[in-house]
Formats: structure tokens, sequence, C-alpha cells
């Protein structure tokens, strides 16, 4: 069978010109998707990327989080609050209270947390309507639109966080670079991360709960955002592959995803109502029963599961943490130049290439 791979330029973090087809004839919204890995360094790239139009659907309140800002029913909301108050502890381990920017904060519940205990905070969304819930609910400053675009000093934050955000931006490299501009000299960025080479994701393929297209553009692993972080000329001093927050739940939603039930129907059952699939988007009753006879005995097997994949260092989520040294502050005034990445669509459109794959 011939596959035509799509048109590309150089890899917007390796600058390689080739990569090569992962995942084909991927049905997410009524589209299809298909996923290519850069053979230089391993980035995934989702193709087409969904344009602005799209993206503004996908984001609506309608459909990702509520009119409030929240994602799930209520229990689960509680969780999360405890799990937030943990990220901001693990921050705190490294960084001095100071200034922290969160890009893509979300409905702003950790930068809130944050400036309770003393930090002063600054958010980063979409567009006004997903900064509308972390402005009403919790008063917080929160910008909108692109990283280059918002007029920020060089040197300015203490820490910047992207917390499962990076994957979701068509320009996530070059905004990475901007980033570690923004830091000042000992100052602390966190990327955390669906691991594209995680074992989750190598044992569930198209399945894979954190694969979640069309959302991620890109797919990173931990040895590319290290890379990364690296080209910045930012130093990595922690790696973590062990995540409470991310990792049990994504081998729970896999591996039935893996079992034929509808896609990430457990998930969708967390929803708060509101977000829920309605009319004849929603599953049937025959799944929900299986789910709820499975849930028990995939929740013990996710135990062992991503025990092992803390101790292979494969975690289907990564936290990695890299601070600016502060000696590097004469070099910060002629900083280095990098090529401008270019976008996911652009990546995929510049020369014509074409593989064989057998039948």
């Amino acid at each position: 069978m011939d596959i035509k791979l799509p048109s590309l330029g150089k890899c917007p973090l390796c600058g390689a010109t080739s990569l090569k087809p992962r995942y084909q004839g991927i049905k997410r919204y009524k589209r299809s998707y298909d996923v290519f890995v850069c053979t230089g360094c391993g980035l995934g790239i989702t193709h087409p990327a969904p344009d602005h139009a799209h993206l503004t659907n996908l984001y609506s309140s309608t459909s990702y989080r509520d009119r409030g800002g929240k994602r799930f029913i209520w229990p689960v909301e509680a969780v999360v609050r405890q799990l937030r108050t943990g990220r901001l502890q693990k921050i705190e381990r490294l960084s001095n209270k100071g200034r922290m920017l969160d890009a893509g904060c979300g409905r702003g519940l950790m930068l809130a947390i944050a400036r309770d205990r003393g930090w002063e905070v600054v958010g980063l969304e979409f567009n006004a309507e997903t900064a509308a819930p972390a402005r009403d609910e919790f008063g917080l400053h929160v910008k909108t639109g692109r990283l280059s675009d918002l007029g920020f000093e060089k040197c300015s934050f203490d820490v910047i966080t992207f917390w499962h955000s990076l994957e979701h931006l068509e320009d996530a490299v070059d905004v990475v670079r901007e980033a570690a501009k923004l830091l000042k000299p000992g100052g602390l960025l966190l990327i955390s991360a669906p691991n594209f080479e995680s074992l989750q994701s190598r044992m569930s393929g198209p399945d894979w709960f954190h694969l979640d297209i069309p959302f991620h553009m890109y797919h990173f692993s931990a040895s590319n955002i290290k890379r990364l972080l690296r080209s910045t000329g930012l130093e990595v001093v922690r790696e973590e592959h062990s995540c409470l927050e991310f990792n049990p739940f994504g081998f729970i939603q896999s591996a039935l995803n893996m079992a034929g039930l509808k896609h990430n129907l457990l998930y969708e059952i967390l929803k708060t109502g509101s977000l829920r699939p309605k009319g004849s988007e929603r599953a049937d009753t025959g799944d929900t029963y299986i789910t709820a006879l499975l849930l028990p005995f995939v929740a013990v097997a996710s135990v062992f599961f991503t025990a092992l994949e803390v101790l292979v260092r494969r975690g289907g989520t990564v936290n990695i943490y890299a601070k600016k040294s502060p000696l590097i502050k004469e070099r910060l005034r002629k900083p280095r130049k990098y090529p401008r990445a270019v976008g996911a669509n652009l990546f995929m459109k510049q020369k014509n290439h074409q593989a064989k794959m057998p039948d």
C-alpha cells in the first residue's frame, strides 16, 4: 500500500528533514488525523494541525471546561485541588518564592494557591474565553496570545511552568526558547508533558489516553524535552517519571480503550454534566457496564504498571525541571541566535515525500 507522507521543511526541534508515519487515520471530532515522527529527534507531530477556528471550538466552554472553569464532578475536583498544591510544593523545593508565569494556566487553580502562599503570579491562556475562569473566579492576572507578543521584559520571572500545555502549542519550540529568555539568572523552568516514548504509549498505540489528538499538536519524549531545554542554555536539574496526577489514570483509560470500548469513556463519565457527550455521541449502556466491571481489575494493574514505568524511567508523563545558570548574565546580553522554528502546519508543507509500507 502506498502512503503519501506530508510535505515538510525542517524539524522545529532538531532541523532534520525527514519523518516517518507512526499512526494514521485516527478519527476524532469528525476529522481524521495522522501522527508522524521526526527521524532525527523522535518528536511526534499531529497532521493536519487544527486551524484557529477549529481550536477555538475545541477549547470552548461547551466542550473543554464549563463556564466556571471546572471539568470534573466534585470528588475529582477536590482531588485536583490537592494535586495542584503538590505541584507547587515541588516547585518551592527548587526555587525561592518570587514571580511565576504559568503558561496554559487553565482555570488558574495552581496560580491562586501560589498567590495565597506569597508568589506574584501571571497566567497565559489561549483566548479571552479560556482565560475567563481564572480571571473571574480567582481575580488572576491572565494574558492571552503568543508569549513572544506580550512584551514581558527579559529576565523578569523566577519560575515559568508548562503543565501539560506545551504539547498544545503550534509554536511549542519557539515558546520554550522565548521562556528561557524571560527567566532570571538562577530561574526555574518546568515542563510537564506526556511521554511519547513511555511504556503506556508503546503499549496502547493510537488508543493511548495521553495522545489526545487533536489537542496535542506535538508529542514529546523525556529525551527531546531535555534536548530542547539544553538548546536554550538551561541546565536540567531534575527528571520525574512518577506522577500520581496523570500516570495511573493514563494506564487505566488506555487499557479500557484497548478493550474496544468507546474512546475515553471513563474520562467522559468523570466530567461535569454539562461537558459530557449528548445524544448520539453518548456511549451505549453495554460499554458503560463493561467499564464498571473491568475498572477494579484495571485499577489494581495500574499500580504495578506505573511502578514499572518509574523503575525503567519511561513514565506515561514526565516532569523536567531546568535552571538558568546565575553565571551567564553576561551571555544573556548577546543571546545565541536560533533559527525560528516553523509551526506544525508549515512543518508539513514544503517538499513532497513518499514512502511505501506493506499491506
